[in-house]
């Protein structure tokens, strides 16, 4: 069998002949010797040496299955603790490569950027994707570097298409310039992306919505009907579905130039979103230093138009400002400055946190490994003093010792990967995204995880494999070990402190998050949000409308019924008012909405002062309207019944007025992000109608969805019915914070676990380096409990340190998040307690079991073993 001596004599063989040479020929003759002879024996040499470190690669995995097999316990409690540690941190990545993710997929999307309109003004800031509809032209014809300019809107409703007799409601449908397809990469599986989208009354659709219609086939050609706008679109286009990381959300997308709006040449209304690609080469913060001046030409002089007063004059005061900037593609689904409605919005803060989380159960989980070999010791002190009294070198001892570490690394990395194939499904749909078991074989994850398990490895295994090696023979054998070991004891509290510092922080961020949304569900909105159906498209009922709210309004079950065109936690248009005597420049952006008679009732609105809107009374229906307190408190309006507003947004041109008849106490029509807006209802006209909202009984509820739905379809001549109910539209808003919310108390639940099973480690190591003290502490009489609480006490007080340690930085990161909200439950000091009551009772039950279990055993045996 080959061994490492026959290498090294093969290459003392080879040393030996190039002296000799040398000494014979001279040293240039001796090198060219030297390298025929190298030649002839390199083979021999690569053999044997190779069969050499199989060999040692073979003893090494024999030694290391073999404490394994003879430690299942150890084993198991081992593997567990670094496989939970990968799965979650591999989990974790897979959702931040996730969200860092959207949009990169369009190839050009490095020179993509959306343009978005940056205000300051007497209201205070806005900073939204909404800008004017001629942008887009105008930024295509006074910047050469600008290579396409597209607008896109997104409307927030429902739509009824039919096609070839088939009827759907479609919630997806969107409208676009033709160079939409331009710009971006929606790969095309009929039509072409240049001209799609060119003529009026054209359409693309996605291939989910493009089978529903019409199969297989090719629909090119083939007609579609918007039956709300009565309007026919010829179908010019079908795209593969949009990914999961676009930020656009459409299955259908219209010509823009088929709309009226399209045309419109006022800089003053915000409608679009408007996106640029710019040429290769061109700069974008060179594009945005040339806005301002592209701002004041062409935005100017409508300024001026409206209020009459200079755009220059009104904006060099204070510290106004309005302009455009530009947000580059990549960065829109994680930006948290520029509003928009168009998806589901990432929350960069949030995936640093838990990038924080996923890091830390990865180290808590190579803490637990260090510390439980290190616990486990004393079992191979002796075999480490014999294998060295019999000739093995330190390398060889670090060498064993980081192979088992790794082994044991990648047989983790395994049952992590078999753990992510059962949890991954559920925590993609926790965590609201389209995660997959087979995303971790795609794209850079194979090597990330070869990584992940190598670099644990290492790094878990190199204390336990030098601090193993280092001792003297002579001490190991004789049982002098323990002596020495008392040196790295402070290592192992720190890293124990570390570990529950940690896991105290995530938990006691993961009960701040419950308790805000507990505060967030129970506080009072202003309006009565229970048992309301809301009925999307009841437009569609028209003429009919009268009828059907009669024919429900006969059942006992139906309350009260209401028309609107929005309701809290949709959308509410921000429209610019201007009070009668107010100069234009005074403009205010208010809330706006439009409501029938019976809207207040309905949720429950309290009047302030005044009264609301009445049938009976003529005039209601065109020239009256009502604010809230807040409304009036910015406007400054000590008395505000009677005052007037002129009847057309924006300006104070001579014309039509508004009456201020009321004045509603304040409710909430958006998430507790934000506090109470000024707001200002208008009476309902058919145009602006959308929305039927219906106030039933509690009981039977699912009996009266069924007589909701039969009157409509009796009224609507069977088209679809949909609807929702207010309480679940307004607990949306808040599906991020409980998203995040579930994530953190899942993970902060396996933080604190791996760390515990730390906890064992230490506790185990304490018990067997105390084995003779505590046999002959219960020879004199000392009781199980005493003992226990002397092996458990040391790490008992470790985790109240670190609690004490780990509660300034907590408390600073979840003032950090709840400043998010502008409602928030207050932080006080009972939850630091109960966190730390929390934590320090997990810990006494993951250590109680050995502590017991060591304090138990038979004095007798313990002092016969040592």
């Amino acid at each position: 069998m080959a061994n490492r001596g026959d290498s090294a004599a093969i290459a003392g063989d080879i040393a030996e002949e190039f002296h000799r040479r040398a000494a014979e020929h001279g040293s240039g003759r001796a090198r060219l010797w030297y390298r025929l002879f190298v030649l002839r024996s390199l083979p021999s040499f690569v053999r044997h040496t190779v069969s050499w470190s199989l060999t040692m690669f073979k003893n090494y995995l024999t030694i290391a299955l073999r404490v394994m097999r003879r430690h299942k316990a150890f084993t198991f409690i081992n593997l567990a603790g670094l496989a939970v540690g990968m799965a979650c941190s591999v989990m974790i990545g897979l959702y931040i490569v996730h969200e860092s993710g959207f949009d990169r997929f369009h190839e050009k999307a490095p020179r993509i950027f959306r343009v978005y309109a940056d205000i300051r003004d007497d209201d205070g800031d806005f900073v939204g994707a909404w800008t004017p509809p001629p942008l887009a032209k105008a930024l295509l014809q006074d910047f050469p570097e600008v290579e396409e300019a597209a607008r896109y809107s997104a409307w927030p409703r429902e739509w009824l298409m039919t096609a070839r007799g088939k009827s759907f409601i479609e919630g997806g449908i969107t409208f676009a310039d033709a160079s939409f397809f331009r710009m971006f990469s929606y790969p095309f599986i009929f039509g072409d992306a240049a001209t799609a989208l060119e003529e009026p009354g054209t359409i693309v659709l996605s291939r989910r919505v493009a089978e529903k219609y019409f199969g297989h086939d090719d629909p090119v050609g083939q007609t579609m009907t918007i039956k709300d706008i009565g309007r026919d679109y010829r179908v010019t286009g079908v795209i593969e579905d949009p990914p999961p990381t676009s930020h656009f959300r459409f299955d259908i997308v219209a010509s823009l130039v088929s709309t009226r709006q399209s045309a419109e040449t006022r800089w003053s209304g915000n409608s679009y979103f408007t996106y640029v690609l710019l040429r290769e080469g061109a700069s974008a913060a060179a594009l945005e230093a040339k806005l301002p001046d592209f701002t004041r030409r062409r935005y100017g002089p409508q300024f001026f138009e409206d209020t009459g007063v200079r755009y220059e004059d009104y904006y060099a005061k204070g510290d106004r400002r309005f302009g455009f900037r530009l947000e580059p593609l990549t960065e829109i689904h994680l930006g948290a400055r520029v509003k928009d409605t168009l998806s589901l919005k990432g929350n960069a803060a949030h995936l640093r946190l838990l990038s924080a989380v996923a890091f830390f159960i990865l180290l808590i989980a190579a803490i637990n490994f260090m510390n439980l070999a290190t616990a486990r010791f004393a079992h191979r002190s002796r075999e480490v003093g014999v294998r060295k009294v019999l000739g093995s070198e330190r390398r060889q001892l670090v060498v064993q010792f980081l192979g088992e570490s790794l082994l044991m690394s990648v047989l983790a990395l395994v049952m992590a990967v078999g753990v992510m194939a059962v949890v991954l499904p559920a925590f993609g749909r926790l965590a609201g995204r389209p995660l997959a078991f087979g995303d971790i074989f795609s794209g850079g994850f194979p090597f990330l995880l070869a990584g992940v398990a190598l670099a644990v490895g290492l790094a878990a295994g190199s204390y336990p494999a030098l601090f193993l090696s280092s001792f003297a023979p002579q001490a190991t054998i004789k049982g002098r070990w323990a002596a020495r070991g008392k040196g790295h004891a402070r290592l192992r509290r720190g890293l124990v402190l570390v570990q529950f510092a940690v896991g105290f922080a995530v938990l006691f961020g993961t009960g701040v998050i419950a308790r805000q949304m507990r505060f967030l569900g129970s506080r009072d909105l202003g309006f009565d949000k229970e048992h309301v159906v809301v009925i999307g498209r009841a437009n569609a009922l028209g003429a009919a409308a009268e009828a059907f709210e009669g024919e429900l309004l006969s059942h006992p079950e139906v309350l009260n019924i209401s028309r609107s065109e929005s309701l809290p936690g949709r959308h509410f248009d921000d429209n610019g008012h201007v009070l009668e005597g107010a100069l234009a420049t005074d403009e205010r952006a208010l809330m706006t909405t439009y409501v029938d008679d019976r809207f207040a009732d309905l949720l429950g609105l309290k009047l302030a002062e005044g009264r609301f809107f009445r049938r009976d009374v003529g005039t209601d229906a065109t020239s009256a309207v009502v604010i809230n307190r807040t409304a009036a408190r910015e406007l400054g309006l000590a008395e505000p019944v009677g005052k007037r507003f002129h009847k057309q947004y924006g300006g104070a041109k001579e014309g039509e007025f508004v009456t201020i008849i009321g004045v509603l106490e304040d409710f909430h029509i958006a998430s507790l992000h934000t506090g109470v807006r000024p707001m200002i209802l208008r009476p309902l006209s058919p145009a602006e109608w959308r929305l039927t909202s219906v106030k039933v009984r509690a009981e039977g509820l699912a009996r009266t969805l069924a007589l909701i739905e039969r009157t409509w379809k009796k009224f609507t001549s069977g088209q679809p019915f949909q609807y929702s109910f207010l309480d679940r539209d307004f607990g949306a808003l808040y599906d991020a914070e409980r998203r995040a919310g579930k994530i953190f108390s899942a993970f902060s639940a396996l933080a604190v676990l791996v760390a515990c099973l730390g906890l064992y480690g230490l506790v185990s190591f304490s018990a067997e380096r105390r084995t003779r003290e505590i046999g002959i502490r219960k020879t004199l009489g000392a009781s199980v409990g005493s003992l226990a609480g002397l092996l458990s006490r040391e790490v008992i007080t470790l985790v109240g340190i670190a609690a004490v340690v780990a509660s300034p930085p907590a408390f600073f990161l979840a003032r950090q998040w709840l400043r998010d909200f502008a409602y928030r439950a207050p932080i006080r000091p009972w939850m630091f307690a109960a966190t730390a009551a929390a934590v320090l009772a997990v810990a006494f039950l993951s250590v109680a079991y050995r502590a017991i279990k060591a304090a138990a055993a038979n004095p007798v045996e313990t002092l016969r073993n040592e």
